[in-house]
């Protein structure tokens, strides 16, 4: 189900943007490195100069021809059948291999399962064998941080509105309670893995204008940045059928 955190926290988004003297809390933004001033972004004729050397060249070359993007993602997990179950039928990824293999410096062994999202990269999951690591490892990566629901999350995504809708039905009827959410650029839904952990289909509607990329490195060295309009919020609950006795 998807904690009542992220209910909570996400309906709190537009609230939250216009404070921004809140995002102190929990190490945020005033204790963070802030990026240095001075560090303006080079103008276009900087950039061309720098990558007219052959090293330059062959780096723009080889990473915007082969796409740098993860391989894979890795979790770990304590319930494999449910966290099969999740991905390959509410996710709707397949798994793709399994690897059983030795945990380095200690008696104990590991299964790690891997799931084809679909899209580029993977993700995969650690079923932990081991004495030394124990059974009650932490496994819900915001609550380990202390949090909210809303701030680590898995974004994968939708190519078409379609396959989000459909997502959506998918995961209600796995009786899971959705948060929807239209940003402008794209559309989101949001739910929560087996172990806590937030995933999310993200639907993109329309490319960056480019003003829209020069002003967002001017909006990360603002002191007190003016806010976005408040996100869409969509609430869908679960349409699981609970059996009967």
């Amino acid at each position: 189900m998807l904690p009542t955190t992220i209910i909570r926290t996400v309906r709190a988004i537009g609230a939250f943007l216009r404070s921004p003297s809140s995002w102190t809390d929990g190490g945020g933004r005033n204790t963070a490195s802030r990026l240095p001033t001075a560090n303006a972004p080079p103008n276009a004729s900087t950039i061309q100069a720098k990558r007219s050397s052959p090293k330059n060249t062959f780096l723009k070359l080889s990473l915007h021809s082969i796409g740098m993007g993860f391989h894979h993602v890795a979790l770990a997990t304590h319930d494999t059948a449910a966290t099969h179950r999740f991905y390959t039928d509410l996710m709707g990824f397949s798994l793709v291999k399994t690897v059983v293999a030795p945990n380095p410096g200690s008696d104990g062994w590991s299964r790690h399962y891997f799931y084809d999202t679909g899209s580029d990269g993977m993700i995969a999951f650690w079923e932990l064998h081991d004495k030394k690591i124990g059974s009650n490892y932490p496994t819900n990566l915001n609550a380990t941080a202390g949090l909210p629901g809303w701030v680590n999350h898995f974004a994968y995504n939708a190519p078409t509105r379609e396959f989000l809708d459909e997502r959506r039905a998918v995961w209600c009827a796995g009786g899971h309670t959705v948060a929807e959410v239209d940003h402008e650029f794209c559309i989101s839904i949001y739910t929560s893995d087996p172990d806590g952990n937030t995933v999310e289909f993200c639907h993109t509607l329309r490319e960056f204008a480019e003003d829209e990329k020069r002003h967002a490195y001017e909006l990360m060295l603002q002191e007190s940045p003016a806010a976005d309009k408040d996100a869409k919020l969509i609430i869908w609950p679960s349409t699981a059928v609970r059996a009967t006795v």
